[in-house]
């Protein structure tokens, strides 16, 4: 029994099967998440220790090598890198690929907490997996108001409605000013009462405590015990009392101030905000929680204080509604264009309503799968999806129009479509295969690119499995049921007609041509070996990349001063760039932080970020990259002494999460820092020559301002005091003593004693600060100590337990290869000195990875169609002439780019290895017909080829021209996010149109070259 006779049989069940599958696909897609990206998991842990106050090196030292020396022998470790500031350490740790990262995770933190009895005491260490939960999807501005007020707004009142949202990760409030009650007692005033700053602190803290001191049952209750001790104001601190009858009031002033500056936050034009930054749960809906998030904000600004606004800063819902958008419009209106090739070819209504209708239902139940197996909405599936508009017609073409053509040569209906079927069985599933297997290396890809193209990947083979079922099971019962017995077309009038007559007489002239080709073998294989060459040349000027990168609608600009820089010079330079930014038309807004910076990061008070956001696309007519190559120049020429660096948010967070930071990185190892930086600044000139290098920076950073304080031993222990009490009675009245909390009703203030800010920021006051022994006798630090001004690196750092220093740049109007290789003759005439290693890095380094990878990916795919197409054809001949096609075909694809200036990246590397999977689908088509012919009228080859090119033409150009039009809205690289398909888009493009002229002749006439042209089969069927 025939497929055909049981399709027939079961038709109800088949109609009832798909309609579920499809109903279950919109209902699906109404539910299915979206997101800009798939899922990534990033095989990375970032340690950051901050609260201690020891410069760079120090911290290096005391806090930094225990951590790394700790976590490098966690199992999986691959690269452990640190950067050690003024005050904090952030270490990054790099694991295989293939590593459990919960356990990785659990590891790392077991070991830390081994090591923590050995570090500083005071360290806030906080130890978290590297995800794209740590960065927000949302941001909004608080502004209008005192700046404590903003923070205790958002922090008390906004924050925890938006943490019960679902769908919420983490919501993170930065302010400027922190509510802090201040006791600042005068150091005379102290030494009066027989106090010092720590002796203060405890008596405040030890008055504030409650405790709970037992229980007592009377009268039926138990009543707890506890003391009365809470402090609820200002004036309760006040009244503390102290030895000799005095209370605090007496000794210092107690007011309700802000904790010390170490970071300045800014909205829109440097106006004080708190930035209220939230982040999205794995597997989050985007879209819907930005409208939830939307909502409740809208119900908090009739609330608001007077003269208080929300203002949003980044939505990346925009981005994600927008990139659906224009993929649904590019769906749309390749299937539309695909749809017209067919009627153009067909000039049949129902022929052409039966293959498109492949379309609507494949999609749909490639929705309803993808849900199963746990994809999103994103930028990858979507593409995948419009990607996928060209090939899932393909099959449902080939079917059709082999039925058509049965229906007019056979007067049995039934006979004539069930012969039809059994025809295209084979043929038609090796094909769809052979596009199927191509993916299946990609398994071995790893990191960011890996998890990119897995998912569309992925999605693509749902998609076209899907359409070969519908190929086989629903379109052979849908054209038995609404084609008639005669399936020629009526007769077309006017431009139709024109168009079908035209398209009728390609096959008669084909015919003639493909006569020629045959006997012309070697004209054929030179002008192959011109293509070859072609291709070769075109690859030296197609320039190379790393991810594609896509207008996203806002970006950031990461800067810092010269090191030692104080918070309020930065503030004042970072000012200006603000004020550059708000002058630029296509800018809607901007927030800032200094000293604190997006995501997981040690940061120093001289360093921070700027997150630009620009006007929907429709209302400006620049583009972001236009917008930063203008705001560049003109930030740089205002504040010269401010180093910028510009990224867009989503390239920032996924280079940042994957540890490559900037395209170009140049590492230098070596034992000796003066030897690393000075030829860091020998090679500085020639990397500024370097067309298409921005933002360069050399490494080599300005160095902190510090005021050694040396202890006199001997001093010191004249007056009874050692050199730690010494340090810790200085670093009281400077820095502050935690003395308890204020306890409000939902909140706590904290409480701090310190010494005046006269006294603390006047260096030349120090030595007048009294330090109290035991026996409370105060002693001068000027006769204890020395202070002596120096200065030290502000950046330290390693990598894999070496010192290190980073040159780091961006690339602006030319491609990363192109750059790269500059810069590699820069390194080549400028060698390093001797014990000194050199190493790029970066999304360079990133790229030859993937790259590597890819090409092995390549190959893989080659071997397995190779091995599909040899059970297909039982030869090793006709697979390998097919897939000597391949790399002819690849010329196409890099002339195109070279034409449209795209470079060669991931995307466009993965259209090559697409190509690998639809250049032999047509040739399996023509072939595999070649041979039917030859086993069932007993043809030799070079008649039963030229039958077989000559019927098959048809179905070739109507499915290449399909697959090339559904592309072309990709191509065009119309709407948002479409840049992440279009190089992939271009590749196919330009390499399917080489190829469907090498299928059509450089195919039969190889094959009859080497087969020889009398060449026979035995007679057999196929069944």
């Amino acid at each position: 029994m025939k497929l055909f006779d049981v399709l027939v049989g079961q038709r109800r069940f088949v109609y009832l099967a798909i309609g579920l599958l499809s109903a279950a696909g919109i209902w699906s897609a109404l539910r299915l998440p979206s997101a800009i990206y798939p899922e990534l998991v990033f095989p990375r842990v970032t340690i950051v220790a901050e609260g201690s106050a020891l410069g760079a090196r120090q911290v290096m030292f005391s806090v930094a090598r225990p951590i790394e020396e700790a976590v490098s022998i966690v199992p999986g470790v691959r690269r452990v890198r640190t950067k050690a500031i003024r005050g904090a350490v952030e270490t990054t740790i790099d694991f295989a690929p293939n590593a459990d990262m919960i356990t990785a995770l659990q590891l790392v933190q077991a070991r830390v907490n081994q090591v923590r009895p050995e570090l500083p005491e005071g360290l806030d260490i906080e130890v978290e997996r590297m995800t794209p939960s740590l960065f927000p999807v949302i941001s909004y501005n608080l502004e209008g108001g005192d700046p404590a007020a903003l923070y205790d707004l958002a922090r008390y009142q906004i924050k925890p409605v938006i943490s019960r949202i679902p769908g919420v990760g983490r919501v993170d409030v930065q302010g400027q000013d922190v509510h802090e009650i201040e006791v600042v007692a005068d150091p005379a005033r102290l030494v009066t009462a027989g106090l010092d700053y720590a002796g203060l602190a405890d008596a405040i803290r030890q008055a504030t405590t409650v405790q709970a001191v037992g229980r007592v049952a009377q009268d039926y209750r138990q009543y707890l015990v506890v003391t009365d001790q809470e402090a609820h104001t200002v004036a309760d601190i006040g009244a503390v009392a102290l030895p000799g009858g005095l209370r605090v009031r007496d000794v210092a002033t107690v007011t309700l101030g802000t904790e010390d500056h170490v970071r300045a936050i800014a909205g829109d034009r440097g106006r004080p905000a708190a930035l209220i930054n939230i982040t999205r749960q794995i597997g989050g809906n985007t879209v819907a929680l930005a409208d939830s998030v939307a909502r409740v904000m809208a119900s908090f600004r009739p609330s608001l204080p007077a003269g208080v606004r929300l203002k949003p800063v980044y939505d990346q819902a925009v981005l994600v509604r927008d990139a659906v958008r224009s993929v649904r419009d590019a769906m749309l209106i390749g299937a539309a264009l695909a749809t017209l090739v067919l009627l153009l070819f067909l000039r049949h209504g129902r022929i052409t309503a039966i293959s498109a209708a492949s379309i609507p239902l494949t999609l749909a139940i490639t929705v309803f799968l993808m849900r199963l197996l746990g994809q999103t909405f994103n930028l990858m599936t979507l593409g995948a999806m419009a990607i996928a508009i060209g090939l899932v017609i393909d099959d449902a073409v080939v079917v059709t129009e082999n039925i058509a053509r049965h229906l007019r040569l056979t007067p049995d209906r039934h006979a004539a479509i069930r012969e039809a079927v059994q025809e295209l069985i084979w043929p038609v599933t090796t094909s769809t295969i052979t596009t199927v297997v191509v993916f299946l290396p990609l398994g071995m890809l790893q990191g960011v690119v890996g998890q990119f193209f897995k998912a569309l990947s992925l999605t693509l083979t749902i998609a076209v499995l899907v359409s070969l079922l519908i190929a086989l099971a629903l379109v052979p019962l849908l054209a038995e049921q609404f084609l008639r017995q005669e399936a020629e077309p009526p007769e077309p009038r006017g431009v139709l007609a024109r168009i079908g007559r035209g398209i009728d007489g390609i096959a008669a002239r084909y015919g003639r041509a493909l006569g020629g080709a045959l006997h012309h073998a070697r004209a054929v294989v030179a002008i192959a070996v011109a293509l070859v060459a072609a291709g070769i040349v075109a690859h030296r000027f197609v320039g190379s990349g790393f991810l594609p990168e896509m207008d996203e609608g806002a970006f950031v600009l990461d800067y810092f001063t010269p090191g030692g820089t104080a918070l309020a010079e930065t503030d004042r330079e970072v000012k200006v760039a603000e004020g550059i930014l708000a002058a630029t038309p296509e800018i809607e807004g901007t927030s800032r932080r200094t000293g604190a910076e997006l995501g997981l990061f040690a940061t120093e008070q001289n360093t921070g970020d700027i997150v630009a956001r620009l006007r929907p696309r429709s209302r400006r007519s620049r583009s972001v990259f236009e917008v930063i190559d203008d705001v560049r120049p003109r930030i740089e020429a205002a504040v010269p002494r401010l180093h910028i660096e510009f990224v867009q948010i989503l390239s920032d967070v996924v280079n940042d999460l994957a540890g490559n930071a900037r395209p170009v990185e140049i590492k230098l190892f070596g034992e000796q820092l003066d030897t690393l930086e000075a030829y860091a600044r020998r090679l500085q000139p020639g990397m500024e020559r370097v067309a298409g290098l921005e933002d360069l920076f050399s490494g080599v950073s300005e160095p902190n301002a510090e005021l050694l304080l040396r202890v006199s031993e001997a001093d010191a222990a004249r007056a009874g005091l050692t050199p730690e009490q010494v340090g810790s009675a200085v670093s009281a009245p400077l820095l502050g003593v935690p003395a308890g909390e204020v306890r409000l009703d939902d909140r706590t203030v904290a409480v701090r004693v310190r010494a005046p800010d006269a006294v603390r920021y006047d260096p030349l006051r120090l030595g007048a600060l009294p330090v109290m022994n035991a026996g409370h006798e105060p002693t001068p630090l000027s006769a204890l100590a020395t202070f002596t001004p120096a200065e030290s690196r502000a950046q330290l750092f390693r990598e894999n337990q070496q010192q290190m220093i980073a040159i780091t740049a961006d690339v602006s109007g030319r491609s990363l290869g192109g750059v790269m290789a500059d810069v590699k003759a820069l390194l080549a005439r400028t060698p390093p000195p001797a014990g000194t290693r050199v190493e790029l890095g970066g999304q360079y380094a990133s790229q030859q990875e993937a790259f590597h990878a890819l090409l092995v990916v390549l190959g893989l795919a080659a071997v397995s169609v190779v091995a599909v197409m040899v059970v297909q054809f039982e030869s090793f001949t006709e697979p390998l002439v097919i897939l000597l096609a391949a790399p002819l075909s690849f010329v196409g694809a890099l002339l195109l780019l070279l034409l449209t200036g795209t470079p060669l990246n991931v995307s466009s590397f993965m259209g090559l290895i697409l190509l690998v999977g639809l250049i032999v689908k047509n040739g399996i088509i023509l072939l595999d017909f070649t041979r039917h012919r030859m086993r069932q009228d007993g043809l030799a080859l070079e008649p039963a080829i030229r039958e077989a090119a000559t019927v098959r033409l048809r179905p070739i150009l109507m499915t290449t021209l399909c697959t090339l039009f559904g592309l072309l809205p990709l191509a065009l690289g119309l709407g948002a996010g479409s840049e992440m398909q279009r190089p992939l888009a271009l590749a196919v493009i330009g390499g399917l149109s080489l190829s469907t002229p090498i299928t059509l002749f450089a195919i039969p006439t190889l094959l009859v070259a080497l087969r020889g042209r009398d060449y026979t089969l035995p007679r057999t069927r196929r069944t």
